[in-house]
């Protein structure tokens, strides 16, 4: 078996390449999110600047023809270090010539699909490192748990806008956002409301609970945006 490679699909190899590029730009959720810095040719890590806040405790009072005492402004650097992740896929000369499919064409996406999954995958997984804490592993989603993660970024002089990225299953499970913002609990036969026991589908959050009920999704919450990422 014959296995591409650079030699003998140069044109195959470029155009996965490319559609490899073009998938990763539509399905990532999190790169836009972050702050990216290209690496210099002949480097292997990027460095960014991280500035101490300053506070209105550091303005003081001053006294005319008087000097003021100086307050220095110190930055911290954040080093991330490149490393390689690959995908490889192989296909030989038979698949190529007796497919009716576009193999080469079509396993750009899919391998390019695979890369954003695996930089999202990444990029959440930081935030186990974070200090602050709204709620224990294994707790039940609950709007409190993103407004309090909210408080928690603004006592921090986290930059804004804010995002919120959540699993399918934390948008559309039953204890996600959308069940959040919707009460399909019976109501009990013989109440004042009804004397059937029916379901109540009825938006607990006003507009965005109709959002949710109407189109299964909702942007935003209390600000925040909000986007499903596999």
């Amino acid at each position: 078996m014959a296995l591409t490679n650079t030699s003998t699909a140069a044109g195959g190899l470029g155009r996965t390449i490319g559609d490899a590029v073009i998938a990763f730009n539509h399905s990532n959720v999190m790169y836009p999110l972050v702050t990216v810095k290209q690496a210099a040719r002949g480097s292997n890590h990027v460095q960014f600047s991280d500035w101490t806040k300053l506070t209105s405790g550091n303005v003081s009072a001053a006294t005319q023809a008087t000097a003021t005492t100086a307050i220095a402004i110190t930055t911290a650097a954040r080093t991330a270090t490149i490393s390689e992740h690959v995908i490889e896929s192989q296909v030989s000369d038979l698949v190529l010539m007796g497919s009716g499919d576009d193999i080469v064409g079509q396993a750009g996406p899919a391998l390019g699909n695979a890369v954003a999954a695996k930089l999202d995958d990444d990029l959440v997984e930081l935030g186990k490192t974070f200090s602050q804490t709204e709620c224990g592993a294994g707790s039940s989603l609950a709007l409190s748990h993103i407004f309090g993660a909210m408080r928690q970024m603004r006592a921090a002089s986290a930059p804004m806008p804010y995002s919120l990225v959540l699993s399918p299953k934390q948008v559309w499970g039953g204890k996600g956002i959308i069940s959040l913002l919707h009460n399909t609990a019976l109501d009990t036969a013989g109440s004042s409301t009804t004397d059937t026991a029916t379901a109540r589908p009825i938006g607990l959050a006003g507009s965005k609970g109709e959002e949710a009920f109407q189109t299964g999704f909702v942007g935003s919450i209390a600000g925040i945006e909000e986007m499903p990422s596999a």
